[in-house]
């Protein structure tokens, strides 16, 4: 009888005992038996080195077993076999505590061939598995391997501030299935303020007074704040008995995701630091003037606040004065800005002398140059401080840690923002990772590869690339195009895997053309997609109109797969029970659509650009215009068909809270609807994207049939309130009116696929 041994029952060996007992009973649907205690007949799995465990000790000293390799405090991890008399045994040793877990998930991965995902498990099923012959170690390239959380709220799916505990308990073991370390919840304050400051900030209702109705400023609450509050703390110690870090937010955290409340300001009337900049000027956005040590001090009791709530003092974090400029001269900016981490440094190391300190690097992409990096850089201390970069596959060639004097010379990690909220579909910079991700594994001093998006669970390809590279960047892992291989053998069923990495692989070049390409170089930056914001292209400057060609040239030879990719996706038909392969279905028919689309109807505003100019015809405006507006329609159709997708879903399980705010619904849809935040939403699309194209058709047709080609420009003065009828019908229009029927548009999809591939193959012939 094979039993599970461990040092003492609680902390992490009952966890992960409990990992692989749960693990093993749904491969074999066998139960096994967790002791701490050995009768000397039973198999075992042992679980913990000798360092915390006496029998794998014992088994050293009898020469069993070798000593272990592992690491003292390292993610490093052991498996190894022997064999005694009558039994085998099986030594899962880590250096550290979750280092035991990912050598449990590795087992079963090892042995059983399971497969971990963010959206579920592959789990096959056999009599036994064999514990025996195993003598592996191994040990990750970089120490700090995770993922940052942020707090725009939509979609369920993609929003982590939607998220309930259930939901956290499956994340957080799926973070440690693919053996990350670091985690970090940007999801608002929650209620720092009222456990920091009760005698100045008290809880509110679900309507909070500093939010702005229709838009991503608009925090009224969907669960009460105590209960916010509770769920952060139940997060935070799932994760921490696991062994997770979580950085503390420290210094200047005053942002548009981490206001200052209203109360507090009127009651407390803190001075703010100078502000050159609009972004942030309400003074729920302003930062305290921490010239002043009363203000600093309170910016600092928020981080103690949340360490004595929620956290603890293993390692912090801070965005500086993120997005903004205090003052027009930019060398009286700089200064203010080395003298904010000057100043948020000596307070920390005040009382948290060697904790390791990231410095976030958001602000280095946007408003720094290379050399006004290098000159923090130089102030600061290798020995506890680390440059958290996470814009490292950016295009943007000067903006970069290649010019920030790290290579070699300071510690830093590697990191990838992916996309803005708008941007939760596969895409990805694979090119330039490719390029620069050697550098980092050959650079001893980068200590780590993060993604840091602003929303979750957008790309299955790029978590998965993430979480191989993060431990192992080398080999089939690096190269893409080697690692889709990997990744479908594991994704799918035998049945499915041909036709999944042949459909992957036809579509790599479509997600390669769309990635993040950071606010720096403007001259090729492309926030989000055209047809979220249709009107957005009567209006366009010169250097819009050059962004838009260069996107439309690196879209020319990937769009001409679409029709094929469609009739691909159209044969696949997915099952009951086949989630991973209905899910990827639309996420890469959506991909697919949306760069056709994008591709024709910059197509469209280039040609009326041309005829504007009386170098080209009415009918290169028109055709495509009628083609695009197609096109969205069938996107729709596409959104309708997985619940991923509806806003109205969201809300649903928003609600199954008993405490959900009644009236949320039309918080919601600012949250989704405002201009930042237009995303891959079924509601949307119908009601706000589709009208919007056809709004803006309407004027370019019109323009067309007055002959009119003196002015580019639309009257905004006709448009804002057109747009403001559509919005408003919009918000006036209850969401289960509008939401998908998933079945019907499932059952529809094959036909919905074949109309797409029938509708790009003209899009591409009119080219």
């Amino acid at each position: 009888m094979l039993k599970i041994l461990i040092p003492r029952n609680d902390g992490i060996f009952l966890i992960a005992a409990e990992e692989f007992a749960g693990l093993w009973r749904q491969v074999t649907g066998k139960k096994l038996n967790i002791v701490c205690s050995d009768d000397g007949k039973s198999d075992l799995i042992v679980l913990g080195s000798d360092a915390v465990h006496s029998f794998s000790h014992a088994k050293i000293i009898e020469k069993r077993i070798k000593q272990f390799s592992v690491r003292a405090d390292t993610d490093d991890f052991q498996l190894v076999s022997c064999s005694e008399p009558g039994r085998t045994l099986l030594f899962i040793a880590g250096g550290r505590p979750r280092a035991l877990l990912y050598g449990v998930y590795h087992f079963f991965e090892l042995r059983a061939g399971c497969h971990y995902f963010w959206d579920g498990d592959r789990i096959p099923k056999a009599d036994t598995i064999d514990i025996s012959a195993i003598n592996i170690h191994e040990k990750p390239r970089f120490e700090y391997r995770g993922l940052r959380y942020f707090a725009h709220r939509s979609l369920h799916r993609f929003q982590a501030e939607h998220w309930d505990f259930e939901d956290w308990k499956k994340e957080i073991d799926w973070i440690l299935k693919k053996r990350f370390n670091l985690f970090m919840l940007r999801i608002g304050l929650d209620d720092l303020f009222q456990k920091a400051f009760p005698e100045h900030v008290s809880y509110p209702g679900y309507e909070v007074p500093e939010s702005k109705e229709r838009s991503y400023d608009d925090r009224n609450l969907f669960w009460p704040l105590q209960y916010r509050g509770e769920l952060r703390r139940k997060i935070l110690a799932y994760a921490r008995q696991r062994d997770l870090l979580h950085p503390e937010d420290l210094g200047t955290m005053t942002h548009w995701y981490s206001r200052t409340p209203i109360e507090y300001v009127d009651k407390v009337h803190p001075d703010f630091l100078p502000q050159a900049t609009a972004g942030y000027g309400e003074k729920t956005g302003l930062v305290w003037d921490i010239r002043q040590e009363k203000n600093l001090d309170a910016y600092f009791h928020l981080t103690e606040t949340h360490i004595r709530e929620y956290g603890a003092p293993t390692l912090f974090h801070t965005i500086g004065l993120a997005e903004r400029r205090c003052y027009d001269d930019r060398e009286a900016n700089h200064q203010m800005k080395l003298y904010t981490y000057r100043r948020i440094i000596a307070k920390l190391r005040e009382k948290y002398a060697h904790a390791p300190l990231l410095i976030a690097s958001w602000d280095f992409a946007m408003y720094w140059t290379p050399e006004e990096v290098r000159s923090l850089v130089r102030e600061l201390n290798p020995n506890n401080t680390i440059i958290f970069d996470y814009t490292s596959e950016t295009d943007d060639e000067l903006r970069t840690f290649q010019n920030w004097d790290l290579v070699g010379k300071f510690p830093w990690i590697f990191g990838l923002f992916h996309a803005f909220e708008p941007n939760t579909e596969p895409r990805g910079n694979y090119e330039v990772i490719e390029r620069r991700l050697p550098v980092a594994a050959e650079d001893p001093m980068c200590k780590g590869m993060i993604l840091w998006p602003e929303c979750s669970h957008t790309d299955t390809l790029l978590l998965e690339y993430l979480a191989a590279n993060a431990w192992n960047p080398a080999g089939e892992n690096l190269k893409i195009d080697s690692f889709l291989e990997t990744f479908c053998a594991a994704r799918y069923s035998e049945e499915r895997h041909p036709s999944m990495l042949a459909l992957w692989k036809q579509m790599l070049p479509l997600i390669k053309a769309r990635h993040w390409n950071g606010p720096g170089d403007r001259t090729r930056f492309l926030f989000s997609e055209v047809f979220f914001q249709p009107c957005g292209l009567l209006n366009l400057d010169i250097q819009q109109l050059f962004v838009h060609q260069h996107f439309f040239q690196s879209l020319k030879n990937p769009v001409q797969a679409a029709p094929e990719i469609f009739a691909r996706l159209a044969l696949l038909a997915p099952e009951k029970g086949e989630t991973f392969v209905w899910r990827d279905t639309l996420d890469l028919a959506r991909t697919c659509a949306a760069r056709t689309l994008h591709f024709c109807l910059v197509r469209m505003i280039l040609a009326f650009e041309s005829w504007r100019n009386f170098k080209g015809s009415k009918q290169e405006v028109l055709e495509p215009l009628e083609l695009a507006e197609k096109m969205l329609e069938l996107l729709a159709e596409l959104l309708a068909a997985h619940p991923d997708y509806s806003l109205y879903e969201s809300l649903l399980l928003l609600q199954k809270h008993p405490q959900c705010n009644p009236d949320f619904e039309k918080t919601l849809k600012g949250n989704a609807e405002n201009g930042y935040c237009r995303a891959y939403i079924y509601e949307l699309a119908c009601e706000i994207y589709r009208p919007e194209l056809h709004l803006a058709a309407d004027f370019i047709r019109k323009r067309m049939e007055q002959d009119n080609h003196e002015q580019l420009l639309f009257p905004e003065e006709q448009i804002r309130p057109a747009l403001k009828q559509i919005a408003d019908a919009f918000y006036r229009k209850p969401l289960r009116k509008m939401a998908p029927d998933t079945k019907k548009a499932l059952l529809k999809l094959p036909d919905t696929l074949r109309n797409l591939a029938g509708l790009s193959k003209k899009i591409i012939k009119g080219q």
